[in-house]
């Protein structure tokens, strides 16, 4: 199964400490990686077919980006064999404007429905279950956004999601960031967060590798869900999870 990674900082932080142990411990899913970050208000995305693993070594690109990348929002994917997909451009985060933001987005989930998502506006035309779910959470953030400008996006999301896995029954799991505010939705799995205590405060780790990304798992907080019929929103901004809510 493929993995996810992100930070979410009140400034610009490097995720230096945290995307090398992400590498590590999600290095059985090596047939490709991307980070997307935030810079003067655009979205930088590196992306790689090639394993993250160099024999036993993180792959030297992938360290060397932990290092330099300084971002209020990092978003990191680590795809797994299972996926098929060896074109660099398939590899994720994805990205796109709307709603007067530039976004990131980084998927893992299965749907064998999904596929048949056919967007207005399709991000590509290869067959990439991450690209239909970003579209159709996308469509239905402007389409309410459109009919109901009083609605914030919390609100279109959350519309947004529940139709996906009423109309697309599978299981889900999302980052999905602008350059301030971070959205993560799962109906599987789950996913879990620490504070750096090197970062007194300011920063927010999430991950969807098991146990967390350091040595003790207890000291990382889990909201995990298994009701595939329904799911969670965690809104993050800076180091604080907003809300929690359930649809």
């Amino acid at each position: 199964m493929c993995e996810l990674f992100a930070m979410s900082a009140g400034q610009h932080y490097t995720a230096q400490d945290y995307l090398p142990l992400f590498a590590d411990k999600a290095r059985a899913n090596m047939s490709g990686w991307g980070i997307g970050f935030f810079r003067e208000g655009q979205v930088h995305i590196e992306k790689s077919c090639e394993g993250v693993y160099e024999g036993d070594m993180v792959h030297d690109s992938f360290q060397r980006l932990a290092r330099v990348i300084g971002s209020r929002i990092i978003i990191s994917h680590i795809r797994c064999p299972k996926a098929g997909h060896q074109q660099e451009s398939l590899a994720q985060p994805l990205t796109d404007h709307f709603l007067d933001h530039h976004w990131l987005f980084s998927f893992k989930g299965e749907s064998e429905s999904g596929h048949g998502y056919d967007s207005p506006r399709p991000l590509m035309r290869e067959r990439l279950l991450a690209a239909r779910v970003f579209e159709f959470v996308r469509d239905g953030l402007e389409a309410l956004q459109g009919a109901s400008p009083e609605h914030g996006l919390y609100q279109g999301l959350a519309a947004a999601c529940q139709q996906l896995i009423s109309r697309y029954p599978g299981e889900y799991a999302f980052f999905l960031a602008n350059e301030t505010v971070l959205f993560a939705f799962l109906n599987h799995g789950e996913i879990l967060t620490y504070h750096p205590p090197e970062a007194r405060g300011e920063s927010l780790v999430l991950t969807t590798v098991s146990g967390g990304l350091t040595r003790y798992p207890e000291h990382w907080c889990a909201y995990p869900h298994e009701d595939v019929r329904h799911g969670q929103i965690l809104i993050i901004s800076g180091a604080d999870l907003l809300y929690l809510g359930r649809i």
